[in-house]
């Protein structure tokens, strides 16, 4: 068995993990809920509502810690806005680690976090009226996705760490994923991540960071004419 994640403690005061497989944070350490928040959450479901958009369908690329997933539970009953919740993961953290991270006790939902790790993988559970849930256990590259999304929260471990995710032909299979107006959010801002993103079809649009980076990346697929 392959050595498990160690946790630490944020600049927020949320937890994170540094990853034994890939030697890397889960997470910012100046923040862990502020970055997910400011990347995801702000950059993601706000901006669909803020677009129109009354129920929403999200595939998350790495459910790591289940902290985006939460976050997106309760913005859902936050703002009586179903959700369909989709995530892969191909490197899950045990349950003792899971249920020895903060995010339910700071989110104020303990039971829904910790069931989010202890529920069956590759079956749709529904948690609220606002919210389903389904987690696939496999590599990104592996899965074949059953339907269209309206963000994707692409939550990858960086490009040096997991190179094979950041390539025009995953980022291609990602905006075939997504409907027309959908989109992409990423903490990443390099170089070649965007003009990746560029060359299958994203309208990408560089937005501020979170605590600790400068930028940050929404990219926008293009409703057809």
């Amino acid at each position: 068995m392959s050595e498990q994640p160690k946790v630490f403690l944020s600049g927020d005061g949320s937890h994170s993990l540094i990853s034994s497989t890939f030697d890397t944070s889960y997470h910012s350490k100046h923040g862990a809920i502020t970055e997910s928040t400011v990347v995801f959450i702000e950059a993601g479901l706000d901006y669909l509502a803020n677009h129109g958009y009354r129920s929403i369908r999200v595939l998350e690329m790495g459910f790591g810690t289940g902290l985006n997933a939460i976050l997106a539970f309760n913005w859902a009953k936050k703002h009586h806005t179903p959700i369909q919740y989709q995530t892969v993961e191909a490197y899950p953290i045990s349950n003792k680690i899971a249920s020895s991270l903060n995010y339910g006790k700071l989110c104020h939902e303990e039971n829904i976090f910790q069931s989010l790790h202890l529920l069956d993988w590759n079956q749709n559970h529904s948690l609220s009226e606002t919210f389903t849930f389904q987690k696939h256990l496999c590599k990104m590259e592996d899965i074949d996705l059953p339907s269209a999304f309206d963000v994707i929260f692409f939550d990858a471990f960086a490009p040096a760490n997991q190179p094979e995710l950041w390539t025009v032909n995953m980022l291609s299979n990602m905006i075939d994923c997504l409907e027309d107006g959908g989109v992409l959010v990423s903490f990443c801002a390099q170089g070649a991540f965007k003009r990746n993103l560029k060359t299958v079809g994203f309208k990408v649009e560089p937005l501020p960071g979170p605590p600790g980076k400068r930028e940050m990346t929404r990219a926008i697929k293009i409703k057809n004419l």
